[in-house]
């Protein structure tokens, strides 16, 4: 008995004439035969009509029709119809029509003739292809030729084929991809192919699926086929990749650890040893966690790491023997080839290439024979999906892109005014701030260490974050929708929307802030699927470092609280000692910045009259229903009107999305009905709060930041389901919003960067380059140097004192004495001058009223400066001279 398998996909324009032509072909076997349709649920009614024409040839009988809902794919759907067949002969076709269905006695009869496969083949003699271009046979051949290593079939893409049942039995394949035919034929080694020729013609009716996906798709499953054919092949040169890779990451972390972090101050022989030690630890983590996900990934159950280290170990005491012969060659009296050599790169590095070189081979033997022990036969089956492997080429992609913006817009944006302030903390490391939490400090300090004191080395650290968010919030969404593709658009939505994509690029609080809370909420779930204590005490450790980034972080506290106990897992937790242990760990994490808020003016305080009332120094109390329109208004303006309506959309399709009590398990992955309180209740008590808040006083749209890395979770369904939508204007509607987002997002950086449009109201918490201003003042400076001393550069707010520190030559320390805002700060960091000291005194007021205060009699007025943007006067300062004052500085005496 024949049975043909047809896998379709809207594909109900092509039925009528499907069913009519297979079965006239049938009428002329001497044999039943049978046709299965396998449907993977077309929402063009294709089931319905193929049943529909089955009816009409009275055919009910020997035509089924298969309908797939879940796991979808071509290869699937064929497999399914292999399970479904009831023949010892299947064949398989597609259902636009340009496989023949005339051809099928052809091929039954081959398989008669004693062939254990027959094949419709276009590259046999009488084959061929009607109406292709050059290019397309072009790219038909390639792809012919790139699997011709597997099998010896000529058409091996061709789709059109028949075989024995019995050449399935014990064959392990992978129905993955579009080219179930290159699967079988590649796993049929041995087998009598017959080739029986045929002549292709395109589709009239429906839409062609073939595109980049596709091919894309088929050079992963060649990749597969491949790895399986040749394992060793495959698999030397996988190591031998991630060993370049390796290599590139040691020289740069030697680089920036020699060079950058001052190790080579401790001379070549010591200083080479440590950068050399930190180098080798970074490589060795990156290259185990590269080798471990793909050069061994069928293994990776059975890698052990601290195998992986003692090789590495054995490979760095080679590495490290053969560094110090090298650095103690002669260079003056040896080859000439060898001084030259030397002096183009240095004998360090040269050193550092031979130790490694070396090293890397040994590494490679001990690590394939040891660290990765070979258990079992590879049979592709961990490679991903197709359409999995789009979604991820795309998140590497667009996580690639991102960080390589953020780094170009990072050095090209001059620093804003909170910036400059925050690397001002960085040079006056303490616990807290009044404003934040210390963090932000801590992470410009390491920034500019490494790349010194430029816009990009205070933004380094904060930008990887930045990047780091989207990876994290692209896991939650898998976490939630078991869906790749709706990873994806959760993260384009971080990388797109204004709030992340420009506020990403700022070195502000906002943004470790962002990470440490996706951070937690992923390790949460970790620690309530192993149920082990140290993933608790490390998702403790991060929920603190969140809350020494911002004071909002209390609020995934409360929200975890919450979610844990929605479900009952979650409460089974909270009956354990661990989250309690955790939340230990994070008092303990924070109890030096606690120490500090009560020990410091109440700091406390002035974070909730800022947030809930007013700000210290600020007489503006903003209220009512005009400050929540304004709010409203500012959520609109930084992640996009057509964004925020899919956001709204899928809160509430979560929200509606109640889980029955099967769907809340307790134990294992946790289930999508488990994980949906973590999503509701950051985001809803963060949009609550602020909300709310803002009736009371002005809310800033930052402020709400940490409820999006939930909320774009919950829209990153709705918003692949717009993106692949049978209709058409969804789908541009979507697109339409990512290019809208994008290109906002894009302006407001270039236009920062490179002004475009001469705003006569500038924002003033906006970059802006104040290097003219600084240029003026050191000039006052120089010109105004009192017996042989500098004068002290005093400013009338810390925002001036702090751009004026960070772009003038040298970096100064500034002055100002008279802050009671947000840069109170500055009150802990002075000291009086003494008697006699001269100063310059930066105000934007032609008569402040402090002048008395801060100088010893009359000062001299020095001139003006206006600060322009494309001609437009964005602010006005003014300077004055004369000694100062010193109880002006304490604060005590004032």
């Amino acid at each position: 008995m024949l049975s043909v398998i047809v896998p379709t996909f809207n594909e109900r324009d092509n039925a009528p004439e499907l069913i009519r032509r297979v079965l006239a072909a049938f009428a002329s076997l001497d044999e039943p035969a049978e046709l299965l349709i396998v449907d993977d649920d077309s929402p063009d009614g294709t089931a319905a009509a193929m049943r529909q024409a089955a009816a009409e040839h009275h055919a009910s009988d020997c035509v089924r029709v298969i309908v797939r809902k879940r796991d979808k794919g071509l290869a699937k759907a064929v497999a399914a119809g292999f399970e479904q067949a009831r023949g010892d002969v299947l064949a398989v076709m597609d259902a636009d029509l340009s496989h023949p269905p005339e051809l099928l006695p052809d091929l039954l009869a081959a398989i008669h003739a004693g062939a254990d496969v027959a094949v419709g083949s276009r590259y046999v003699a009488g084959g061929g292809t009607a109406g292709w271009p050059l290019l397309r046979r072009i790219v038909s051949r390639g792809a012919g030729l790139l699997a011709r290593p597997l099998s010896p079939v000529k058409d091996i893409t061709s789709g059109f084929f028949a075989l024995r049942r019995d050449c399935l039995d014990d064959l392990h394949y992978v129905p993955r991809g579009y080219k179930i035919g290159l699967e079988l034929f590649a796993r049929l080694p041995g087998r009598r192919v017959v080739e029986v020729p045929f002549t292709f013609h395109d589709r009239t009716r429906g839409a062609s699926k073939l595109g980049g996906a596709i091919m894309l798709a088929y050079l992963v499953q060649l990749a597969g086929l491949y790895r399986a054919r040749y394992p060793r092949l495959i698999g030397y040169l996988q190591f031998g990749f991630v060993g370049l890779l390796g290599m590139a990451i040691d020289s740069l972390a030697f680089g920036l650890a020699y060079w950058y972090l001052g190790l080579k101050e401790f001379g070549p022989s010591l200083g080479g040893f440590f950068a050399q030690t930190l180098s080798f630890l970074v490589a060795a983590r990156v290259n185990f966690s590269l080798n471990a996900a793909w050069t061994f990934r069928e293994r990776r159950a059975h890698a052990s790491m601290s195998v992986f280290i003692a090789v590495s170990l054995v490979g760095f005491i080679m590495r490290s023997l053969i560094f110090e012969s090298v650095i103690h060659l002669p260079v003056a009296s040896g080859p000439a080839a060898w001084s030259a050599l030397v002096h183009t790169v240095s004998i360090e590095q040269i050193a550092l290439i031979c130790g490694v070189v070396v090293a890397s081979v040994w590494n490679f033997w001990g690590s394939r024979r040891w660290a990765f022990p070979a258990v079992g036969a590879d049979t592709g089956g961990n490679l991903p999906q197709p359409a999995e492997f789009v979604s991820r080429s795309w998140v590497v992609i667009l996580l690639i892109t991102a960080g390589i913006v953020r780094i170009v817009f990072a050095a090209q944006i001059p620093l804003s005014f909170d910036e400059t302030y925050y690397w001002q903390w960085s040079r006056h490391l303490a616990w807290n701030f009044y404003d934040h939490p210390p963090m932000i400090a801590y992470l410009i300090a390491a920034g500019t260490r490494l790349l010194g004191t430029t816009p990009l080395g205070v933004r380094l650290l904060s930008g990887i974050m930045g990047v780091a968010i989207g990876w994290l919030v692209y896991r939650l969404a898998i976490a939630y929708w078991r869906d790749p593709r709706a990873g994806l658009w959760a993260l384009v939505l971080v990388v797109t929307t204004p709030l992340f994509a420009v506020g990403g690029v700022i070195a502000n609080p906002d943004v470790p802030l962002l990470f440490f809370w996706t951070a937690t909420l992923l390790l949460t779930f970790r620690a309530l699927e192993r149920e082990r204590l140290l993933d608790w005490l490390l998702m403790g450790l991060f929920a603190g470092l969140g809350l020494m980034s911002k004071l909002p972080m209390v609020l995934l506290y409360l929200a975890l609280l919450f979610a844990l106990l929605s479900t009952p897992r979650g409460r089974h937790s909270l009956r354990t000692p661990h989250p309690w242990l955790a939340l230990a760990v994070a008092g303990l994490v924070t109890t030096p910045m606690w120490i500090w808020e009560f020990t410091h003016h109440n700091s406390i305080a002035f974070h909730l009259r800022q947030g809930f009332g007013k700000a210290a120094g600020d007489d503006r109390l903003h209220g009512g229903l005009s400050s929540l329109l304004s709010y409203l208004a500012g959520q609109t303006a930084v992640i996009t009107p057509i964004f925020l309506i899919i956001i709204i959309i899928g809160i509430v399709q979560v929200w509606r999305r109640r889980p029955s009590q099967a769907e809340l398990p307790t134990t294992g992955v946790l289930s999508p009905g488990e994980i949906r309180p973590f999503l509701l209740w950051p985001a809803l008590i963060t949009f609550g709060l602020f909300g709310g808040a803002s009736l009371l006083a002005g809310s800033q749209p930052n402020w709400t930041a940490p409820a999006y890395a939930t909320a774009f979770v919950m829209a990153g369904g709705p918003l692949a389901t717009i993106m692949t939508h049978p209709r058409r204007w969804l789908r541009w509607l979507g697109k339409f919003a990512v290019a809208f987002a994008v290109a906002i997002s894009l302006y407001v950086q270039i236009g920062t960067a490179h002004p475009l449009i001469a705003y006569k109201n500038y924002p003033r918490t906006f970059p802006f380059d104040y290097t003219p201003l600084a240029n003026w003042v050191e000039g006052l400076r120089t010109a105004n140097t009192h017996a042989g001393q500098s004068p002290w550069i005093v400013c009338s707010n810390y925002k001036v004192a702090s751009v004026l520190a960070f772009n003038m030559p040298g970096h100064p320390t500034t002055y100002d004495p008279f802050e009671v805002g947000s840069g109170s700060a500055y009150l802990d960091w002075e000291h009086e001058p003494k008697p006699g000291t001269y100063g310059l005194y930066i105000v934007n007021s032609r008569h402040p009223d402090n002048l008395s205060q801060l100088f010893v009699g009359k000062p001299r007025y020095l001139g003006v400066f206006h600060v322009t943007r494309l001609g437009v006067v964005r602010d006005t300062y003014y300077a004055f001279a004369g000694v100062l004052n010193p109880p002006a500085f304490n604060v005590a005496t004032r």
